[in-house]
């Protein structure tokens, strides 16, 4: 963080000045003698003006800002804490400063002081640094909706400590840190799509997991495993905790396909920000369960005029590049038709196992989606109660 002097002088100070410059001409124009007290007073505030004038000019050149973590990454409705550090390297201190911080409110502070400011919350912290040392601050926050989030603005009030009013600085340039807030894996409403996407919810044929209803064997329980994994029965034959086997098909992988636009209009379905958090949740437990998957949303790529996507993959790294795709994604930009990306997906796209998408089902789209199950691949649906096999009919948007 880079601060400048925004410098103005106290008119008080002026005025204290100016009285004494007219109290020493008078006495060396007009033989006017001040007494000894008046005499000491004047010294005093001539002693206390130029210390304050090496103050304001000094105690700023070697104050520095350091953001402590370039980059915070967290879920929706979660607290954190943003971290700064201060350091003064010259010979000033600092007393009592106040800084003045303002983030875009995909974030909220603790202590918001932003009354009737928009799309920003302001907060306000004060600290102390003496010379040739650092203090640490932390400011609480909440993420508040999914998106990212950093410093856009900040203010620096430092005290006078030989004169009157404050030493102003305000920031310049761009902040070098990124708050990154994901959709919210952990909604209530993703209890039903967890619930819907158990193993063994739907048949073998299009499972989107392995069916826990078939098993095949044990073996010996691995740290790791799952608890609800654990046989039980066999474990009190054998006297030793046995892990089920299941029956997995030999391929399967997610092609998800996200629509940024509503039926009606260019703009988000109504519904998206619920529809994010059951994609973060539905990725996650991909992740979780090994199985590759690709997303692919109709927004519009300008620099290369191609379909945003996220390559397949699978394992923890890919799942945070989801988040991050997802947290990032404007909804409020340029899209083609769902329609088009149908089209585009199985023309160039090979045909996966399952194919899930999100928003309305009309009479056009279900036909494409028709061409899916034609080719093998089993087609869902995830709206709002979760994911679902796609059923013909307009659903999906709120």
């Amino acid at each position: 963080m880079k601060f400048k002097l925004d410098f103005s002088d106290s008119k008080t100070m002026n005025f204290f000045i100016g009285a004494v410059i007219i109290l020493f001409l008078l006495n060396i124009f007009y033989g006017i003698h001040l007494n000894r007290l008046v005499a000491i007073s004047l010294g005093l505030f001539i002693s206390f003006a130029l210390l304050n004038y090496l103050y304001e000019r000094n105690v700023a050149k070697k104050l520095r800002f350091e953001i402590i973590d370039k980059e915070i990454r967290m879920f929706k409705n979660q607290n954190n804490v943003l971290r700064i550090r201060i350091s003064q390297d010259g010979l000033m201190p600092v007393l009592a400063g106040r800084l003045t911080v303002s983030a875009g409110d995909d974030i909220r502070f603790q202590h918001d002081i932003s009354t009737g400011v928009r799309q920003h919350t302001i907060t306000a912290v004060t600290f102390t640094v003496m010379p040739k040392s650092q203090t640490h601050i932390e400011i609480p926050f909440r993420g508040c909706s999914r998106g990212v989030s950093k410093i856009v603005r900040s203010d620096i009030k430092i005290p006078r400590i030989f004169g009157f009013g404050s030493i102003d600085l305000k920031q310049y340039g761009k902040t070098s840190h990124e708050i990154i807030i994901y959709p919210d894996r952990h909604a209530v409403h993703n209890k039903e799509t967890e619930n819907r996407m158990l193993p063994g919810e739907f048949t073998e044929r299009n499972a989107l997991f392995s069916d826990p209803l078939l098993t095949n064997g044990t073996r010996v329980y691995l740290p790791g495993d799952r608890m609800r994994d654990i046989h039980w029965k066999a474990s009190a034959k054998t006297g030793e905790l046995q892990t089920r086997l299941y029956d997995k098909m030999t391929r399967i992988s997610w092609l998800i396909l996200i629509n940024l636009r509503s039926e009606n209009s260019y703009a988000p379905p109504g519904n998206i920000e619920t529809i994010f958090e059951k994609i973060a949740f539905a990725t996650g437990t991909a992740a979780e369960e090994g199985v590759p998957y690709k997303i692919i949303t109709n927004m519009v790529m300008l620099d290369n005029r191609s379909f945003f996507s996220i390559e397949e993959s699978t394992g923890r790294l890919h799942y945070r590049r989801t988040l991050e795709a997802l947290a990032r994604t404007d909804t409020v930009t340029y899209t083609l038709s769902f329609e088009r990306l149908l089209k585009h997906v199985q023309m160039y796209e090979k045909t996966p196992t399952h194919v899930i998408f999100t928003g309305v089902a009309h009479d056009s789209i279900s036909n494409l989606l028709s061409v899916f199950e034609a080719k093998g691949a089993n087609v869902f649906q995830l709206d709002d109660h979760g994911i679902v096999p796609f059923k013909s009919g307009v659903t999906g948007e709120v």
